[in-house]
């Protein structure tokens, strides 16, 4: 972080920080002087929309390193202009530096928002909102409202850092210009006291919010109780975790005072916290209204049973400020990652190179996480290994009509793209994969890819295609319309958080706080289970027990671990939350290291040889990359920061 102090005389522009929500696509141009910002109401809103404007851009593969960091996704190449400026995937590819870090949040550059400026004009506005000789024509509901707001920014800004960096320095308010040398030239905190600033934070202004936005045609995206208290709960979950619960890989990491920034010894207590957490999160979202995705319900379409469940995770992410969402910020760039992620479905748009751009490629690691159609890991399902499916399942079979609604009837594919869970469908597209929506919405008459060399979906050039044969079909809005004579795609909020995501958190947190190892709540299995259900899927006790090698795992801590690890993975899969679950678990160096990156050799035309897995790169993470780098010159120029550790 640049830590000399520069004069604030002005706001940045909001046209130019593209508007977070449609809340901010509303706002107006630049205020000239801080003095202007604050002399009435509408300009003190410009200026509470410029603190919103730093929320990163969730739906963005070149700035989000949860999308492209790690090995949920791989792009064909780095060398064509549609990845000059793809910052993550070049941390997926091992040119994370110190020198020039990518996606550098500290200080906004290479892919990154600029969040300790983000802090800092929050400071501004509580500062100044808050005197109540500023701004005389704001009501106090409003002022109260637009301060809570402010600080729960800055608590998330805050948050966003410590995930990528762990102990950072908290900007509590702005330094006055007239600072001296010294105190401009802050330091680290510990762990523990960073976490406990942000969930204070929150805690202090979450009651002046809103339980839900009254106006929804200018206020969707801002802040209300239930995204304040989520934010909370991935805060406190993110401390019990692992990576920073009792992690002694730290030790030696010590702040000026010779102790550790990281806390030493493991706490149960700490899970217990964030299981609290979670369950505030949870009822209050509830009361809000919030709930799970439901297809049938919010379309009023009838679709058969099967393809009806893999529609629910598809649009619980694509359909805008949908009763799941808890909170997500505008469009978040989703226009291009959808182009990204559309194949080609039909001939004619083999032509159209920016909006069938069919590259961000879901990994085979990604397609076997998915469950069987019994709803339990492939390599553990009684029926695939007596069949011989697990062992054999990248050999060709032929799909029959009980498949058709998933895969083109008569078609061959890899046995590992049948009988397996709706969200495996909902997911990714394949090769012989339907393809719901966009213009066909008759379940007798859709959509098929057929992705080998030289058909419409697959390889018909040297750019623009699947490295892998897989596709990102979660992350496509439906409705979009790619036609002869027209391209429609319309964008939405990339989730922050989303319901299921918290159901998910509260189990895994109660049941790391559980200390009987023999012992599982019921609540861990009854939110987790609401969430499978969403899915056409048994609970996880019934599915173990009728379908699993391992019928007894559902009844340990260790093997309820397990299995929600993989649920998160599986029904937040192509989200960016994977790529820090593994981080924040201590899982990411064994899980990348001990794989390749593999697709289907894609260069194929016959159906043999297409379906012959292929390693594409060799994915190197080391301990260091746990945390992120702070760039060297800003070492240099404030001594008494810190390198994070093997950097």
């Amino acid at each position: 972080m640049n830590m000399k102090i520069r004069e604030i005389l002005a706001v940045l522009a909001v046209s130019a920080l593209c508007g977070c929500t449609d809340f901010l696509d509303v706002v107006p141009d630049n205020i000239a002087t801080i003095e202007m910002a604050f002399n009435n109401r509408a300009n003190a809103e410009k200026y509470l929309a410029t603190c919103y404007a730093r929320v990163p851009l969730y739906g963005n593969q070149h700035e989000n390193p949860g999308l492209t960091a790690g090995n949920d996704i791989w792009y064909y190449t780095m060398e064509d202009h549609y990845f000059s400026n793809t910052w993550a995937f070049g941390i997926a590819n091992g040119l994370q530096n110190v020198s020039d870090p990518i996606n550098n949040y500290w200080d906004g550059v290479k892919g990154g928002k600029p969040l300790y400026q983000a802090i800092r004009d929050c400071n501004i506005f509580i500062e100044n909102v808050s005197d109540r000789n500023r701004v005389t024509d704001l009501n106090e509901t409003d002022r109260r409202r637009w301060i809570a707001e402010a600080k729960i920014l800055k608590a998330y800004y805050h948050f966003y850092l410590f995930q990528l960096y762990g102990p950072i320095p908290i900007v509590d308010v702005n330094l006055p210009i007239s600072a001296t040398e010294e105190e401009v030239r802050i330091k680290r905190d510990k762990v523990e006291t960073v976490v406990n600033y942000i969930v204070n934070l929150i805690d202090e202004a979450t009651g002046d919010l809103p339980l839900k936005i009254q106006n929804e045609a200018t206020e969707m995206g801002r802040l209300t109780q239930p995204a304040a208290l989520a934010i909370k709960a991935k805060t406190l979950l993110l401390a019990a975790s692992p990576l920073f619960n009792g992690n002694t890989d730290y030790a030696n990491f010590k702040d000026w005072d010779g102790e550790p920034y990281f806390p030493q010894e493991y706490s149960t207590n700490k899970w217990k916290l964030a299981a609290d957490a979670c369950e505030e999160a949870l009822k209050t979202a509830i009361e809000a209204g919030h709930g799970l995705y439901n297809f049938k319900e919010e379309s009023l379409t009838n679709l058969p049973d099967g393809l009806m469940y893999s529609m629910n995770v598809r649009q619980a992410v694509t359909e805008r400020f949908n009763r799941e969402l808890v909170w997500g910020c505008g469009k978040s760039y989703t226009r291009d990652l959808q182009c990204h992620c559309q194949p080609r479905l039909a001939a004619y748009q083999i032509e159209k190179e920016y909006t069938c751009r069919g590259m961000y490629a879901p990994t085979l690691d990604i397609t076997e996480m998915f469950y069987s159609s019994n709803g339990v890991p492939i390599e553990e399902d009684k029926e695939w290994i007596s069949s011989n499916g697990y062992s054999e399942r990248y050999q060709v079979a032929t799909a029959t009509e009980a498949d058709k609604y998933f895969v083109k009837e008569g078609y061959q594919t890899a046995k590992l793209n049948l009988n397996r869970e709706p969200r495996f469908y909902g997911t990714l597209g394949f090769d012989g994969a339907s393809w719901y929506g966009h213009g066909k919405n008759n379940p007798d008459d859709l959509y098929y890819l057929e992705a080998k060399k030289g058909q419409v979906s697959g390889q018909s050039s040297l750019a623009l295609y699947s490295i892998t044969g897989y596709y990102a079909k979660k992350l496509i809005y439906y409705k979009n319309i790619i036609s002869q004579t027209s391209e429609v795609i319309e964008e939405y909020p990339f989730p922050i958080v989303r319901l299921a995501d918290l159901y998910l958190m509260y189990a895994e947190a109660l049941n790391e706080a559980t200390d009987n190892g023999e012992f599982v709540p019921t609540e861990v299995y009854t939110n987790i289970d609401i969430v499978r259900e969403r899915s056409g899927l048994e609970g996880v006790i019934d599915s173990w027990k009728k379908y699993s090698t391992s019928p007894n795992k559902p009844s340990t801590k260790e093997g309820m671990r397990e299995i929600i690890r993989r649920e998160r993975q599986i029904e937040l899969a192509l989200e960016g939350i994977r790529y820090h679950d593994l981080r924040r678990w201590k899982l990411a160096k064994s899980t990348y290291n001990n794989t390749f990156v593999r697709g289907w050799s894609i260069d194929q035309e016959n159906t043999e040889d297409y379906y012959v897995v292929r390693n594409i790169a060799q994915k190197k993470y080391s301990q260091k990359d746990y945390l992120w780098p702070v760039k060297y010159d800003d070492i240099i120029k404030n001594p008494n920061l810190k390198q994070n550790p093997g950097w």
